[in-house]
């Protein structure tokens, strides 16, 4: 029975690692950047006319919501929101990143606001 030799072993795990490292670090060229949004869920009722949208957008140079530009930190984090019309709304969070690739998330809501009326104070001046 042959042993196999362990310069072959070596270098073919060698060489693994190599392209494990290369694939790695070029996966966002490849596949685009990485987008992670803490908002509702797709389909949600929300009973707020102001919905909150938080996330990280990794290596993306430009981040949209609804179309309106969002300033991202220097960790790719971002924190927004957008105003939502009484019934049912389309909220779209998109980044690009420097290579041109586009990621979208859409959420599809339908917002119910609470009875509540604002009303003004009278006052009375002399």
């Amino acid at each position: 029975m042959r042993v196999p030799h362990t310069k072959k072993i070596l270098t073919f795990a060698s060489l693994a690692l190599v392209f494990g490292l290369i694939f790695y670090n070029t996966k966002d060229l490849l596949i685009g950047a990485p987008l992670s949004v803490q908002t509702v869920s797709d389909g949600a009722t929300v009973t707020n006319s102001f919905l909150p949208i938080t996330g990280k957008a990794h290596h993306a140079s430009i981040l949209q919501i609804n179309g309106r530009i969002v300033a991202l930190d220097k960790n790719g984090s971002f924190s927004d929101g957008a105003l939502l019309s009484p019934g049912y709304n389309i909220v779209e969070v998109a980044t690009t990143d420097r290579f041109g690739k586009e990621k979208r998330k859409v959420f599809h809501l339908v917002a119910e606001p609470s009875a509540s009326v604002a009303t003004a104070q009278v006052i009375h001046y002399q």
